[in-house]
């Protein structure tokens, strides 16, 4: 089953992400980069594992993946879809006030970048 703890943050954020139809714009695609500081790869990962089971059921989530840049081991990328823009915004917000967005920002060298594209129809 689902800890109380999951359960509590999967009805606050419910509550708060619901989008309305007309804000909703285009599909977007969510590049989070940044490198980690050298030893903390498998807590990092450990980290994404659990975390992801919160983004993946968030309110206009499609998929979330942690990758790892084969040059450089240390250096990570979120590779993420999300509904709209708008959804992944009230997603950043909810991982600002929960503290996994300074968490994540602790174990690397800087502050990751966060980039947002539409996905455009081809």
């Amino acid at each position: 089953g689902v800890s109380s703890a999951a359960s509590d943050v999967y009805k606050r954020q419910y509550l708060y992400t619901r989008t309305s139809k007309k804000e909703i714009g285009m599909t977007v695609s969510v590049i989070l980069e940044g490198t980690l500081h050298d030893g903390e790869r498998e807590n990092f990962t450990s980290i994404c594992t659990e975390a992801f089971k919160v983004t993946r059921a968030f309110d206009g989530c499609q998929s979330v993946d942690l990758t790892y840049n084969t040059e450089n081991p240390n250096n990570w990328v979120f590779a993420e879809v999300w509904d709209s823009k708008v959804h992944y915004e009230k997603y950043l917000q909810f991982r600002t006030e929960d503290g996994t967005l300074d968490a994540v920002a602790s174990l690397c060298e800087e502050a990751p970048s966060i980039r947002i594209f539409d996905i455009v129809a081809t």
